[in-house]
């Protein structure tokens, strides 16, 4: 199939429209569903990938792990299917608004503590159901976290599941392997940079802490010019406490972050759950959904109206087969009934509430969403086959031949200087 365009059919059922994002792995599409009228998305994996089986699988996942959530902070997954030259698809909502690394960009350096846990706790919120279902996510940051504006506030939805691990039993597909990375190295645990092989949800707790640091700090705890450089940084060294940036914040605040990001894993905050009752003390716990009379499954971001590029063209018919997703059971991976042992980490004594700060509301300047602000489809995504452990023993080799040849020219040109 050619290059898919404006007014094509896909399983002719949804008509093509705008591009709305491109990425590593695939591109998304805008999309109006003409059997309700509805406009939807459509990931399409780029067809250099085709015959890349893990890659292939990777994108199968994204749908299999959404599909099997029941939260209104993750990405709906209405569907699968192939273009006619093969090429799998994924249906989903629409999200119109901003990811949150597109706000941060625009906010500016800082963000004010209430507003920091209200969207905090939302996606904390969507990982508690994630975890609850085997499903740790792996790649969470600024990237993967969308966020729209609506009557009753910022709504969060997390996207991307395309790299989580799903612990679906014995008959479940290995994509990874002892000592492959796989995420964003900035936002990745010691245990997860190793490639260690039972990592658990504290991996999504560590990266949620770094968005709490970037978003209160206004920085990274750790970044560099490569990824060697962030990973070596990450594997030997502790980040600044949150309070060298933030001496306004309450002390349990800048604990609750630094515990959060814990080098250790059992020095770790041990779940979603906890982290988010230690978060309750310091903003006023207001919901996006409170009052809005919406159930779990009206909360998406689906406009009913046919939009005007969609409304401008001709439908060209495409064939394929699309595989319609009637709930969490019909999920390609079925539901996890309870989480498996390696989710469930040891949970040490919640440390008792510190004092609440004053009940604030969110900042006048709410960014309103735009249907023309680019989507990424695939944020970018590191894999070494090396060891972490191997890339520091290396790089610390290299500083110190440097700093011998460093110390011999020193001592040459002393010598000339005496002589």
């Amino acid at each position: 199939m050619a290059n898919l365009q404006p007014g094509d059919m896909i399983d002719q059922r949804y008509q093509m429209g705008r591009l709305i994002g491109s990425g590593g792995m695939a591109s998304v599409y805008e999309v109006l569903d003409t059997t309700s009228g509805h406009r939807a998305a459509v990931k399409i994996l780029h067809r250099q990938f085709m015959l890349d089986p893990v890659i292939g699988q990777r994108f199968i996942r994204e749908a299999q792990a959404a599909s099997v959530l029941d939260t209104p902070y993750s990405v709906k997954v209405e569907g699968t299917g192939n273009l006619s030259d093969g090429r799998p698809f994924i249906v989903m909502e629409l999200l119109e608004g901003l990811t949150l690394q597109a706000l941060i960009e625009r906010q500016g350096p800082r963000f004010e503590a209430e507003r920091v846990l209200y969207l905090a706790d939302q996606v904390a919120l969507g990982l508690i159901d994630a975890h609850a279902r085997g499903i740790i996510h792996r790649d969470l940051k600024p990237d993967n976290i969308f966020v729209i504006n609506t009557p009753a506030g910022e709504l969060i939805k997390i996207v991307d599941y395309g790299i989580s691990k799903i612990f679906s039993g014995e008959g479940g597909v290995k994509l990874t392997q002892t000592g492959v990375t796989v995420g964003t190295p900035q936002y990745m645990p010691v245990e997860q940079l190793r490639g260690t092989k039972n990592i658990d949800g504290r991996v999504d707790v560590y990266a949620l802490g770094v968005v709490l640091y970037e978003m209160l700090a206004g920085q990274k705890p750790y970044d560099g010019f490569t990824y060697e450089e962030v990973i070596l940084k990450v594997a030997t060294t502790t980040a600044p406490s949150l309070g060298v940036y933030r001496s306004d914040l309450p002390e349990g605040l800048v604990s609750l972050v630094d515990r959060a990001m814990a080098r250790q894993v059992q020095d770790r905050i041990a779940s979603m759950t906890q982290l988010r009752q230690e978060m309750a003390p310091y903003w006023s716990g207001r919901s996006p959904l409170s009052g809005s009379g919406q159930s779990l499954a009206q909360s998406g971001a689906f406009v009913s109206a046919r939009s005007p590029e969609l409304a401008s063209v001709s439908p060209r018919a495409s064939a394929g087969h699309t595989q319609v997703l009637q709930g969490p059971a019909a999920a390609l991976a079925p539901p996890v009934p309870a989480p498996p042992p390696e989710l469930a980490a040891p949970s040490p004594p919640v440390p008792a509430p510190q004092p609440e700060l004053p009940a604030k509301t969110l900042p006048d300047h709410v960014y309103q969403a735009s249907r023309q602000e680019p989507v990424s489809a695939a944020p970018p995504m590191v894999e070494t086959r090396q060891k972490s452990s191997s890339t520091i023993v290396i790089l610390l080799v290299i500083i110190a031949v440097f700093l011998f040849l460093l110390l011999v020219g020193i001592g040459v040109l002393a010598l000339m200087l005496l002589g």
